[in-house]
């Protein structure tokens, strides 16, 4: 994929150019553009850390649009992981507030576009937020077609009444399960083999979307070396020797907030009430952290992870819709 300069790209808008985005130069102005839509702040800090950690062998298009000060007022990342199916790229394209409706953000996609189509796009995917009716609008002007949505919810752990629950963990510890943190196992290698297959065998088994797993190697390095990462939110759910289940949560400093990636238990082993303890265990981690609020999102099409994050009180926000742009 070739690089371009900066003259190598202009547009109809008077003024406008697009180049390539370049970190760390464009960090500062893609954090800022991103917080103005994003419901958890990110920094610099975490864009430039989330960037070392990359896949080094994906297929990436990101580019920039600039006004004719030299401002970046809109950026677009697509990205391909080595693992996910032919000719699926995942988009992220926000524009800066101050410049919606006046061309930027049309002019980035339209590059965007054929630059993807150099690269093989079949299938392009972008998360829109239900309440940016003007995202939306774009997306669907430019051929993108709504396929599901993803619920979002929030949970404020230091509100949580546990007290209807009391017993749930008692009881499947009578039964003979065990739940323990990696922090408690000591977050050693083999340790996080087996928390990464019973995270692949969760991931894979979500309703919705095309689902793929990175291997163990990549894993790694996105998960247990990122900044959000900590060792006891990998909260593990056994019966004897047997990993069955994961509660996951990371906790964000920029938004002192937890955020709970996944929840998984084996199929041969649900209807015991194990997901529901581990979500639990979760919100109790969250409490000892102070934070302010979990986040979580679930597909429209899992009823069963819906109907405990409502026992458990996770209150209903905007969530995303799943736009696609095909071939």
């Amino acid at each position: 994929m070739s690089e371009m300069s900066e003259m190598e790209l202009s547009s109809s808008l008077p003024g406008v150019t697009v180049r390539a985005l370049e970190y760390p130069r464009d960090a500062e102005r893609v954090v800022a553009i991103a917080n103005s839509v994003r419901p958890d702040p990110t920094s610099v800090e975490a864009v430039l850390a989330h960037e070392a950690l990359r896949a080094v062998d994906g297929r990436y298009v990101r580019l920039v649009a600039i006004a004719p000060d030299g401002l970046v007022v809109a950026y677009g990342e697509a990205t391909h992981s080595p693992w996910d199916a032919p000719g699926l790229f995942g988009l992220e394209l926000v524009v800066d507030p101050a410049w919606r409706g006046r061309g930027a953000g049309a002019l980035l996609w339209e590059t965007l576009r054929q630059r993807l189509a150099e690269e093989g796009a079949t299938r392009i995917e972008v998360d829109v937020r239900e309440d940016d009716f003007g995202a939306e609008r774009f997306a669907q002007a430019r051929g993108f077609k709504m396929e599901r949505r993803l619920f979002e919810s929030t949970l404020d752990p230091n509100q949580f009444d546990e007290t209807p629950f009391a017993g749930v963990i008692e009881r499947l510890e009578a039964e003979g399960a065990r739940f323990f943190s990696l922090a408690d196992v000591g977050d050693t290698e083999a340790a996080r083999r087996a928390a990464y297959e019973i995270n692949r065998r969760a991931a894979l088994d979500i309703p919705g979307r095309i689902q793929t797993f990175a291997p163990f190697e990549e894993w790694r390095r996105f998960v247990c070396d990122a900044s959000w990462y900590r060792a006891e939110g990998q909260i593990i759910a056994a019966l004897g020797e047997t990993w069955v289940g994961l509660g996951a949560v990371g906790y964000f400093v920029e938004s002192n907030s937890m955020y709970n990636m996944i929840t998984g238990v084996d199929r041969a082993y649900r209807g015991r009430g194990l997901a529901l303890a581990l979500k639990l265990h979760t919100i109790r981690l969250a409490r000892r952290y102070g934070a302010a609020y979990i986040r979580t999102h679930n597909d429209s099409e899992n009823a069963p992870m819906l109907a405990i994050n409502r026992k458990l009180g996770y209150r209903p926000e905007p969530g995303l819709s799943l736009y696609v742009w095909t071939a």
